[in-house]
């Protein structure tokens, strides 16, 4: 392939291909004219605007994005839970403030996986969190993994990075309340990224999607504010 660089790292002892990027990686043969006739019955339906947002939704930022919160409000809307999670993906293309069309919907969770709900105690969510927190900031680079810090709304988590491993959390709350280990808390989420089979009692699926979640929310609330809160706060 043209414009190939190899190289070797030699105290990892792997080896990492560079390329630059250009036209004629994009496409090969007729790998265009295949998306674009496969895209084509659905134009007109993903064009529709579906409604209209004052924050610019994005997924730039490490501890927690608009467009994420955004996600979760419409979870916490549609199930009653108290707290929602969500991965931390870095995916999906900006919106900015104006209207939101249904593609955008789709480029925020573009797999629409159906809105879960679980029963999780205050310890099961301070090892998931700390779990999530060793996969993202792991002081061995071959142990990073998921993409950015887990999404979470309705906790207020203070931390420190730097910490050793289980140690980086320092307080939890719960709206204004602590955390308390024994209590059990109705959480919402979507995909198993959000919170693993291994935590929790009582999952279950409800009879709507997340892209549906999120229309609804924002026939609810015109214009659509998904301000940062704070929900992570290092110190």
């Amino acid at each position: 392939m043209k414009n190939k660089t190899s190289l070797t790292v030699i105290q990892m002892n792997d080896t990492h291909a560079y390329f630059n990027l250009h036209q004629e990686l994009f496409w090969q043969g007729n790998q265009a004219e295949i998306i674009e006739r496969e895209l084509d019955p659905f134009k007109g339906n993903l064009d529709t605007i579906v409604g209209e947002t004052a924050t610019a939704l994005n997924r730039y930022t490490m501890l927690e994005s608009t467009m994420d919160n955004f996600l979760l409000q419409s979870l916490l809307e549609v199930s009653g839970a108290q707290l929602a999670f969500s991965n931390g993906w870095r995916y999906g293309a900006p919106v900015i403030p104006g209207p939101v069309t249904l593609n955008d919907l789709y480029n925020i969770i573009p797999m629409n996986p159906l809105i879960g709900t679980v029963e999780i105690t205050g310890e099961e969510l301070m090892n998931m969190l700390e779990e999530n927190l060793e996969k993202t900031f792991a002081a061995d680079p071959y142990e990073q993994m998921g993409g950015y810090i887990k999404r979470i709304l309705g906790l207020t988590v203070y931390l420190k990075i730097e910490n050793p491993v289980g140690q980086r959390i320092q307080e939890v709350f719960v709206g204004n309340e602590p955390l308390e280990r024994t209590r059990i808390y109705q959480t919402a989420f979507v995909t198993e990224q959000g919170i693993p089979k291994k935590y929790g009692r009582q999952r279950r699926e409800l009879e709507i999607h997340a892209v549906e979640a999120m229309k609804e929310y924002l026939e609810k609330h015109k214009p659509l504010h998904a301000e940062l809160r704070g929900t992570y706060t290092v110190i």
